[in-house]
């Protein structure tokens, strides 16, 4: 059986980008970073409109200016997020530690838990 303790066996080993592109999660990263870029973009540009009396912006959720900064800020998060993580995808098989992997895994799981809550 190859591998080990959370891909442990893999330590150490050259940077192969055709390898990275094809693993599913960083598929999914990818998906995430362009989507964090549709809901931050989308709301920028067309969530806030112009009131017909005046010349003050509106969120368009509600006329609730707290929403639309709301998922301004998960969707600007959301992409920083996965540009983090993204980045720790290249770096991570040149983590030997054990300890370190582990660290890195568990707070994949963790900030993806968090991502689903929010």
């Amino acid at each position: 059986m190859e591998g080990g303790a959370y891909g442990a066996g893999k330590a150490g080993g050259a940077f192969d980008p055709h390898t990275l592109v094809r693993q599913p999660h960083t598929i999914l990263r990818v998906v995430s970073w362009v989507f964090s870029i549709v809901v931050f973009g989308s709301i920028v540009n067309e969530g806030y409109l112009n009131n017909n009396s005046g010349g003050e912006k509106f969120c368009i959720y509600n006329r609730n200016p707290s929403a639309c900064s709301y998922g301004v800020a998960v969707g600007v998060l959301a992409f920083l997020t996965c540009l983090l993580y993204l980045a720790l995808d290249v770096y991570f098989p040149q983590i030997s530690s054990v300890k370190d992997r582990k660290k890195a895994v568990l707070s994949d799981i963790g900030v993806s838990a968090f991502w689903a809550f929010l």
